[in-house]
């Protein structure tokens, strides 16, 4: 896979991506949709091209370098750079937007593009930090940032703000796949570390579907604490529901899915307080915490796994940490988190 600076010869793939493009999608506008080959060859190419060194543009005008990405002999993807900020840019679109072709969608392709445009965009923009902009309902596109470094700065009503540092980190220079299924991956990454130190096999998990875990609160200052069947360390384990986000569905309905499933529960009050690596150290899995209250109560659906539930008194759930009582390093978390910042 690789970035191709926007040129001549790619220009029959090139025109198909730009004519095939909505005029607007996801906040991505393209002014070029549905153009002609000719228009396309003879003013539009040109065009673009000149956006990395304009002349005779209004001063507002900031430079735009456009790159393709390519699996192969197959255009996937646009990706725009723009060299730095005005106060519009920062308080807008940021530096970069992309697009991935819709039959290309949910393949990875987006973060391996991201990847590639930031390593490019690091060595251009004068910023301290990368800036980009997402729409709060696009999903896809917030996980595709998180995966590539990027948090929360601020919002609007219809958008999340993101940054991501320009802090040299290690660099991927190839990969070779071990194991790959929808639930879990395991590759060994050929990485290049700052300092220029080469390691031959960095083996990382990756998670194809990120996960939800959500702290229950009901009315009398109690926790919903469900006791885990968990074959991997071979015990019962004190933990709040949790599980991974199926395909289609948003967090927010995996979060009321996975109460629902674990503990019997329907919800009200839910809320998103963050979202968390449990173990950035050999894996990219992300996890979205939500704290709620309970709005009705049936029994535990996947008795598989859980084998008995308990609310707890707040105060009884930290003494139960503070023993160690639970080793279950997602639980602990969501709950300290959840205590101090859900209004329960």
């Amino acid at each position: 896979m690789e970035l191709r600076k926007i040129n001549t010869k790619d220009i029959e793939a090139q025109w198909a991506y730009t004519t095939a493009l909505p005029a607007d999608e996801n906040g991505l506008t393209n002014p070029y949709n549905g153009v002609s080959f000719e228009e396309y060859k003879e003013k539009v190419l040109p065009t673009l091209i000149s956006y990395e060194h304009p002349v005779n543009m209004p001063d507002w005008f900031v430079p735009e370098t456009y790159y393709y990405l390519w699996d192969g002999d197959c255009l996937v993807g646009e990706f725009r750079i723009r060299h730095y900020l005005t106060e519009a840019l920062r308080n807008g679109a940021g530096h970069i937007g992309y697009s991935i072709s819709k039959e290309h969608r949910g393949k990875g392709y987006g973060t391996e593009g991201l990847r590639l445009t930031l390593q490019i965009a690091k060595e251009i923009v004068p910023e301290d930090e990368i800036y980009l902009r997402v729409y709060k309902d696009n999903l896809a596109s917030q996980k595709v940032m998180m995966h590539n470094g990027a948090y929360r700065a601020g919002e609007d009503e219809e958008h999340y703000f993101m940054r991501v540092a320009k802090e040299q980190l290690p660099e991927r220079l190839e990969r070779t796949t071990i194991y790959e299924s929808d639930y879990v991956c395991l590759y060994s990454d050929r990485v290049k570390l700052p300092s220029g130190q080469i390691i031959e096999k960095y083996h990382q998990i990756h998670y194809p579907h990120d996960a939800v875990v959500i702290v229950i609160f009901n009315d009398k200052d109690e926790i919903l604490m469900i006791r885990e069947k968990r074959y991997t360390v071979g015990r019962l384990e004190w933990e709040v529901p949790a599980g991974r986000v199926e395909t289609g569905e948003t967090n927010e309905e995996a979060a009321r899915r996975e109460a629902m499933e674990e503990s019997g529960c329907t919800l009200k009050d839910l809320k998103f307080l963050c979202s968390f690596n449990s173990a950035n150290g050999m894996s990219d899995h992300l996890l979205h915490l939500y704290g709620a209250r309970v709005n009705s109560e049936a029994s535990i659906q996947d008795v598989d796994e859980v084998a008995y539930k308990v609310w707890m008194p707040i105060a009884k759930v930290k003494e139960m940490l503070k023993n160690n009582e639970s080793k279950d390093g997602v639980s602990i978390m969501a709950i300290l988190y959840a205590l101090q910042f859900y209004e329960y």
